[in-house]
């Protein structure tokens, strides 16, 4: 048998043997189990998953060939009522326009034990399942099981009928609830050629696969005359491999500060078409890179958009490019065109839902369609523009090994302009020339040409710099008055300049005031570079609160955002530590001592450096002299990813930086 399968397979063994599989059956909920007040799995868990069984296999249809037949058994104990959501349930279903996967076999029913007696409440699926379209895609079939109470046991299984053999149904092991038991089947001939890609660093409880020997009927339906039909039957016997995964009491997935999606670390399986082998034709579905762009430049949903630019072409960008200079010129001319004229209303899409045409018309769309849309725009005014596709951040990695299409969901522009590479993304209305989202850095992206050239997007290669310069004063009855000088890094200048679009210099004000607290006054604010989109803007304004004149005054002298608690809260970590960016951050305090009073007490200066590398230094600097107190402090964190080897480092790191931004300074009354 030639399984590129197996070989995957075989990666993730990890050895495991058979074990005693229980055997799960619906509706088979007693009281004791009923009963069960906590599981030793996670004491604290608000549900727990009892059983997550599920199969896929491959069957022969009467359309002439073979369909996906996917059944899943769900059996969930909601302990409190904080997990309630838990009973309300969504199936995703794929189509393709004409024809949709099917939702068969649906049973729902709620156990609750009552007076010693097992209780059960059925599902109306007749009545009570909704459906609701997502995407071109995209259909969800939704359901609310019924009488839901504390300590209720929730059941259901379905049956769910595909013939997009590529949608083989992906499983997770590991979710947001500990699981007791969780167990996927697959069954593959050997005519079908899928690539396993498994993630996740937990074992298996069991791991087996068994060959046999099984027959396929596949009908085809013909037409020999106007309204007379026969049917051929085909039989194919071939080997068949039985694959069965499985996990046992699996900790709930508890996601931290500072990751990037939880499905990068979960334990999972996911499948993806490879090709086709004997006695089918055969045929290569999955190959390099370079297959996967070429086919995406001829999609009708995607590069096939870029060629009818001439049919939407907007009469008022023809007047907007007239006398610009050089090719940047140009660029930026619509690149601003674009972003100030069209509003994204997604900002995950690969394909475009309408029309280049369309969107043109509508002056709005998704990532796709408006970043599509100013690549064509570019080509159409004679520059080299080409597509650029990703992953963004908290979506999932894409593999470097595999090149799998689903694992992108974001579009953005690459152009070369006066000989200089600048990507664009037009969807972000505060978004300046030559800038992405940092969402966008989130690994390795891919140029749709025909080279499928690579770009690197790391989160490394981005640093949030930042400055604040406060000087203070004190005026007798407790007054104090500050000056405040801000600059921002360039994304809290995007979020900022958000703002002030939505709400004006007051909602900018406002801002400030709840960073600072109702102790403090914030007037006459001034901003500078809020037009200049790619530059950072510094605010200027007036800080005021007042203290009783006691006769011992404590006071932090770090105002405004600081880290005010450790984000990282849990002893250990199994995944890595992802910030969005590098951080570069100074703050300095000049501060009047109060007549009549001294320094009780001050904090000391410190110097902390996460490793002897200095991958992150905290510098903290306070003296005094001549009436006045001096305080800097400088956090530098000089690069943005961490391994879990370097978590209980960063904890200890950021947990002393913490401590040290609480101290106050002790003013005593002479």
């Amino acid at each position: 048998m030639r399984f590129l399968f197996f070989f995957a397979l075989l990666a993730v063994q990890a050895g495991a043997l058979a074990q005693d599989i229980p055997s799960f059956k619906f509706g088979k909920v007693s009281a004791a189990a009923l009963s069960v007040k906590s599981y030793p799995v996670d004491s604290n868990a608000a549900a727990v998953l009892l059983a997550d069984v599920g199969s896929s296999a491959i069957k022969g249809n009467n359309k002439g060939w073979f369909s996906l037949e996917y059944k899943l058994l769900r059996r969930i104990h909601i302990l409190k009522s904080s997990a309630f959501d838990k009973a309300t349930v969504e199936i995703k279903l794929y189509t393709n326009g004409e024809d949709e996967e099917e939702l068969d076999d649906l049973k729902a029913v709620t156990y609750n034990l009552e007076d010693g007696k097992v209780t059960e409440t059925k599902l109306n699926v007749k009545s009570s399942v909704f459906k609701e379209r997502i995407d071109k895609n995209t259909v969800i079939k939704r359901f609310t099981l019924p009488n839901v109470k504390e300590g209720s046991i929730i059941e259901y299984e379905f049956k769910l009928t595909s013939d997009f053999l590529f949608n083989i149904q992906p499983w997770n092991f590991q979710g947001d609830i500990p699981r007791l038991w969780s167990q996927y089947t697959v069954t593959i001939p050997q005519f079908m050629n899928y690539m396993l890609i498994p993630q996740g660093n937990l074992t298996y409880y069991s791991s087996d696969r068994k060959d046999k020997m099984e027959s396929y009927f596949v009908e085809v339906r013909r037409e020999l005359g106007p309204g007379a039909f026969v049917t051929d039957r085909f039989n194919i016997s071939c080997g068949v491999s039985d694959f069965r995964w499985v996990m046992k009491d699996v900790p709930a997935f508890k996601e931290e500060a500072f990751t990037s999606a939880a499905l990068n670390y979960v334990a999972r399986h996911e499948f993806q078409l490879a090709g086709y082998l004997a006695p089918l034709n055969e045929e290569k579905i999955m190959t390099t890179w370079a297959d996967m762009t070429t086919r995406l430049l001829k999609r009708e949903d995607f590069g096939e958009q870029l060629n009818k630019t001439a049919a939407w072409w907007p009469a008022d960008l023809e007047k907007l490019l007239k006398g610009t200079g050089g090719e940047t010129d140009i660029a930026r001319k619509i690149f601003s065109y674009v972003r100030d004229n069209y509003t994204c209303t997604s900002h995950s899409q690969l394909f475009v839902e309408e029309s280049l045409k369309k969107t043109a018309g509508k002056k709005n769309g998704g990532v796709a369609e408006i970043n599509l849309l100013l690549t064509a725009l570019c080509r159409y005014a004679g520059l080299q523009a080409e597509p650029v596709i990703l992953s963004s951040r908290g979506h999932a990695f894409v593999s470097e090994r595999y090149p799998v299409a689903t694992r992108f969901n974001y579009v953005i522009c690459r152009i070369y302009a006066d000989g200089k590479e600048i990507l664009l993304d037009a969807s972000y209305p505060h978004l300046g020339f030559g800038k992405l989202p940092y969402e966008c850095y989130n690994g390795m992206a891919r140029v749709v040409n025909e080279a499928a050239t690579e770009i690197s997007l790391r989160p490394d290669m981005l640093t949030e710099s930042s400055q604040t310069s406060v000087f203070l004063g004190y005026t007798p009855g407790g007054k104090w008055t500050g000056q405040v000088n801000k600059r921002y890094g360039y994304f809290a200048s995007e979020k900022a300049r958000q703002t002030v679009r939505k709400e004006g210099m007051d909602g900018l004000t406002g801002e400030l005031k709840r960073i600072y607290g109702n102790d403090f006054t914030v007037d006459s604010l001034l901003a500078d570079s809020l037009a200049f989109l790619e530059s950072p803007i510094t605010l200027q304004y007036r800080l005021r609160f007042q203290n009783e004149e006691a006769a011992v005054i404590y006071f932090n002298p770090v105002l405004g955002e600081r880290y005010k608690q450790n984000p990282f809260k849990s002893d250990n970590r199994r995944y890595p530590v992802e910030m969005p960016y590098k951080t570069n951050e100074f703050y300095s305090l000049t501060m009047e001592v109060p007549p009549g009073y001294v320094v009780e007490e001050m904090p000391r200066p410190v110097s902390l450096k996460l490793n002897v590398q200095g991958d992150a230094v905290f510098d903290y600097r306070i003296s005094q002299s001549n009436g006045y107190i001096n305080l800097q402090y400088k956090l530098d964190i000089r690069k943005a990813v961490f391994s879990p080897v370097e978590y209980d480092l960063l904890r200890v790191f950021f947990g002393n930086m913490v401590a040290k931004l609480d101290e106050q300074i002790v003013l005593k009354k002479k």
